[in-house]
């Protein structure tokens, strides 16, 4: 589970997770890799893309203005008084909740998760931008599908979302139908007491580019599983095959077998051990500057164990843990570069998990995934520093 504040202290928890803020002598130090290719507001529709700007990461909880977005569609403008999430499909007791209903259940609570789009990547219109960190408020889906009553025969849970488009389907002759974004996990995933129906980010009501009225949290899975504009979860006793989940969501995975590999095409589904290098700051020390590297990592089955940072060709050194995470959330780290030279310098992090993961070069994962999808390998940043 991911790290858990009441709402009434949300802002003091939040203070707690802060980077030190610049202090009057201290300055960030420009990266050599950002172009003009890099936009927060990198694509407007069909999908919309908005970046977080890694750059400004100060704490571990990103504000909602800055949160990451993709959406397959365009954001979707909800009525909160007609909204309805409807239960329905192999459940005994089929059901129906307004806002008001989910908002005045017991049970609520507070859980910090990161969400990262499956497509992040060093690519430089994105940046390793499309990942973000927020406490969501809501109430379990597991006690609601328990109080419905879920079939024995039922395999899946499929969610289905407000945003919809029209949809060509070959097996009806290429007629078009009305195609809901969704996404479905097995019904022991959907039962995993983390689960949360969220009505609220960062203390306050969802915004519509972040899901409003309600949004399914999935914590440890890729951005495409948690749904926004959640209005309907139906239980089958069979695949679900969307479009975008069958189609969009997929990787080739290598199966060795002895000296071959046999590649074979894989769903996408949790998040993979990652860290990113945010940014580099620098503070009048003597004649000099001191250096500051700051990054996060997130992750994998396990928690955060240990981040490294390596310099051009030299070893690798560990960094600090400044703010441990979880599975569920991401670790603030820092390093301090204390012989940093005049020049041009090539600045990786890899993450270490509690289970020993180590977060792989993109040699090594291209060896084992082929995906524009999934890209957890090391990410070189490139500096300046000034004589």
């Amino acid at each position: 589970m991911g790290t858990v504040c009441s709402r009434r202290s949300f802002l003091a928890c939040a203070a707690g997770m802060s980077l030190p803020a610049l202090a009057a002598d201290e300055e960030l130090v420009a990266f050599g890799d950002y172009g003009s290719d890099f936009r927060v507001a990198a694509q407007a529709d069909k999908p919309f893309v908005k970046c977080f700007d890694l750059r400004q990461l100060t704490s571990a909880i990103t504000p909602s203005r800055e949160f990451f977005a993709f959406h397959q569609t365009q954001t979707v403008s909800a009525n909160a008084d007609t909204w309805r999430l409807r239960i329905g499909g192999l459940v005994k007791r089929p059901a129906e909740f307004s806002l008001a209903d989910l908002r005045n259940r017991a049970g609520r609570r507070d859980l910090e998760v990161i969400i990262e789009c499956s497509g992040n990547s060093g690519d430089p219109r994105i940046m390793n931008g499309l990942v973000s960190n927020a406490v969501w408020t809501g109430v379990s889906l597991r006690p609601i599908l328990e109080e419905c009553g879920i079939d024995p025969a039922a395999r899946e849970v499929v969610f289905l979302g407000l945003d919809a488009e029209q949809d060509r389907k070959w097996e009806a002759g290429n007629a078009e139908f009305i195609s809901p974004h969704g996404w479905s996990i097995f019904v022991q995933d959907a039962m995993a007491s983390p689960n949360l129906l969220a009505f609220a980010m960062n203390g306050e009501p969802l915004a519509s580019e972040h899901g409003f009225p309600l949004r399914l949290i999935l914590p440890g899975w890729y951005g495409m599983a948690h749904i926004k504009w959640l209005s309907r979860i139906e239980v089958t006793d069979r695949r679900y095959e969307g479009r975008h989940m069958a189609r969009n969501y997929q990787s080739l995975r290598a199966l060795q077998s002895g000296e071959e590999s046999l590649w074979l095409d894989t769903s996408i589904s949790r998040n993979n051990l990652k860290s990113v290098i945010a940014r580099v700051t620098r503070r009048r020390a003597g004649p000099g500057f001191q250096y500051r590297v700051t990054g996060v990592a997130w992750g994998g089955p396990a928690a955060i164990r240990m981040v490294e940072v390596k310099v051009d060709d030299e070893s690798w050194r560990p960094s600090v843990i400044q703010r441990p995470g979880s599975g569920a959330a991401w670790s603030l780290w820092s390093f301090d570069w204390n012989d940093a030279t005049p020049g041009r310098h090539t600045l990786v992090s890899r993450a270490f998990n509690a289970r020993g993961e180590v977060q792989p070069t993109r040699e090594e994962l291209r060896a084992r995934l082929l995906s524009n999808r999934e890209d957890n390998s090391q990410w070189p940043r490139s500096v300046i520093i000034d004589p």
